[in-house]
C-alpha cells in the first residue's frame, strides 16, 4: 500500500516524502517537479514515453506540464522517494527569473552532493521542519539538479523563450475545461464549442499546451482537489461531488492513481507551513 511519510505545502509549492509500491498513471503538473530515490528497490519514471531509473545514483526533473507516470519494481516492498513540486512563482522571488527556466534533461545524477541535500531535507520534512529550512532545503535541491540536467546539453537553449501564443479556439477550450469539471465534462461538446472537430481540437490542443484535453482536465481536477483538502473543511465525499464523481470510492481511486496516496491520508499527514 502506498502512503506518506511527509507532505508539506508552503510558498515553494509542496514537497512529499513516499513510500510507494503501487504504480502511478501518466499525468502532469504545472509546476516543475524533481524526484529522488531514498531507500528501498528502484523504480522506473516514464517521461514522454522515455523510461528514467530512479535509484541511489539517478533521479529525474520533470518540466510543468510534461507527462510522465510511475513504476515500481515488481512485488510488494515499497520504495521511499523525495517527491518536490515547485512553484514558479517561489523560484522568481529573487527576480532572477528561474521560475521561467526549464531543465535541460529529464535524467539526474545523483553525486555526493545531490544525494546529501535530498536525504538532509527528506530527514528534515519527517521530523517537522520549519518553513526556514524547507525552503533552503528546496533551493538547495533545485540548484544543483538544474545545473546538473544542462551539463551535457546546450547552454544556448538556457536562456528562457517568451511563451507562444495559444490559438484563440484552445484559449476558449481551456476556459470551458476549467469552468465545467464539476459537470462531468464531454470532450466531443467541448470540440464542438471551440468550433473544432473532434481529431483537429486534440491535434491542435496538443500542439498548443503540450498535453492531451484530457490529460489537461484531470491535472486541473488534482490541484482543485489539493486545494479543497488543504484549504477547506469539505468532506471527502463532497469534493468528490464538486469535481464531478458519483462517489466518493471513484473520487479517492482517481486521487490516488495522480498523487500517490488517498485524499484521507493525503489531509491528514499534509502540514502547511509559511515563513
Amino acid at each position: 500500500m502506498n502512503t506518506a511519510l511527509a507532505v508539506c505545502h508552503g510558498s515553494f509549492g509542496r514537497v512529499t516524502v513516499y513510500r510507494l509500491c503501487r504504480p502511478m498513471r501518466t499525468h502532469a503538473h504545472r509546476e516543475g517537479h524533481l524526484t529522488f530515490h531514498l531507500g528501498g528497490p528502484p523504480a522506473i519514471v516514464t517521461i514522454d514515453e522515455v523510461p528514467h531509473r530512479v535509484d541511489q545514483i539517478g533521479g529525474v526533473a520533470i518540466n510543468p506540464w510534461q507527462p510522465h507516470s510511475f513504476h515500481p519494481s515488481p512485488g510488494d516492498e515499497p520504495s521511499v522517494f523525495l517527491v518536490a513540486y515547485l512553484s514558479d512563482r517561489w523560484l522568481d522571488r529573487d527576480q532572477q527569473g528561474r521560475g521561467k527556466l526549464r531543465f535541460g534533461d529529464n535524467a539526474i545524477r545523483v553525486g555526493a552532493t545531490i544525494g546529501a541535500i535530498a536525504a538532509s531535507l527528506a530527514d528534515a520534512l519527517v521530523s517537522g521542519a520549519n518553513y526556514r529550512v524547507v525552503d533552503r532545503g528546496l533551493s538547495q535541491l533545485f540548484d544543483a539538479s538544474f545545473d546538473d540536467s544542462w551539463t551535457n546539453c546546450d547552454r544556448a537553449e538556457l536562456r528562457a523563450r517568451p511563451a507562444a501564443a495559444i490559438d484563440y479556439r484552445v484559449r476558449k477550450s481551456l476556459h470551458l475545461l476549467d469552468h465545467g469539471l464539476g459537470q462531468g465534462i464531454e470532450l466531443n461538446a467541448v470540440a464542438r464549442d471551440a468550433g473544432l472537430s473532434r481529431p483537429h481540437f486534440f491535434k491542435l490542443f496538443r500542439e498548443n499546451t503540450g498535453v492531451t484535453p484530457a490529460l489537461y482536465a484531470n491535472t486541473m481536477r488534482i490541484e482543485r482537489a489539493l486545494d479543497r483538502l488543504m484549504g477547506s473543511q469539505a468532506s471527502i465525499t463532497d469534493i468528490g461531488y464538486e469535481l464531478g464523481f458519483s462517489s466518493q470510492s471513484h473520487f479517492t481511486h482517481f486521487f490516488s492513481a495522480h498523487v500517490g496516496i488517498a485524499p484521507t491520508l493525503y489531509r491528514t499527514i499534509a502540514r502547511v507551513v509559511s515563513e
